[in-house]
């Protein structure tokens, strides 16, 4: 390890430092949406919709406890707290401000893997570009008689952009992938407040 990172330059210890950033988000990121974050049930929706249709709100907390995740949370604490505020007109603004601190744990953190993501693409090619500026460098200094003139400088710019490649493509995949359920709860929690809302206004 230390040698590749002796050869790559001082651009290999800025990749070395971001690659264990990146891996401590994915791992984290990873371990909480497993542990926290289950997948809605197939009848989540229509049961929700029923109880609520019945007015029976106790039988739809119990519903949402049985989720064990976000969508469930944020429409038991809806549910919960729209009997506060009798105002049907306030339903959209009450959902929504539950439903931006209910997502807030779950895009944490996100935004660095994203920055890393595209970030290491970036100093891996800047390394490519210094390593063949030393390359030509010892080149016109020490001619071509000897090919390791050159190669130190070339090794340098390949072991850069590998690096940063390496670093890149993991965190690409699971930014997004996580993004993607983050999206995927939001659509969820949209879909399912917007029919109890209507319900609730015309009970």
């Amino acid at each position: 390890m230390y040698h590749y990172l002796k050869v790559g330059g001082p651009l290999m210890w800025i990749l070395l430092i971001l690659s264990i950033i990146s891996l401590a988000i994915i791992i984290e990121r990873v371990l909480f949406f497993f542990l926290h974050e289950r997948c809605l049930s197939k009848n989540f929706k229509s049961n929700i919709i029923l109880a609520v249709s019945n007015n029976n709100l106790e039988k739809a907390c119990l519903l949402c406890d049985d989720e064990k995740n976000t969508v469930g949370a944020t429409i038991k604490e809806f549910l919960v707290r729209h009997n506060a505020n009798g105002d049907f007109h306030h339903f959209d603004q009450l959902i929504k401000e539950i439903a931006l601190e209910r997502i807030s744990p779950l895009e944490k953190r996100l935004y660095l893997l994203g920055i890393i993501a595209h970030t290491a693409p970036m100093i891996g090619l800047l390394g490519t570009v210094t390593g063949m500026i030393h390359a030509f460098t010892n080149l016109a200094l020490l001619g071509a008689g000897d090919p390791k003139v050159v190669a130190d400088g070339i090794s340098e710019a390949l072991l850069t952009t590998a690096a940063g490649l390496t670093i890149a493509i993991p965190a690409i995949v699971i930014y997004n992938l996580l993004n993607k359920r983050v999206e995927e709860v939001e659509s969820d929690i949209d879909k399912i407040t917007t029919n109890i809302i209507n319900i609730i206004r015309k009970n």
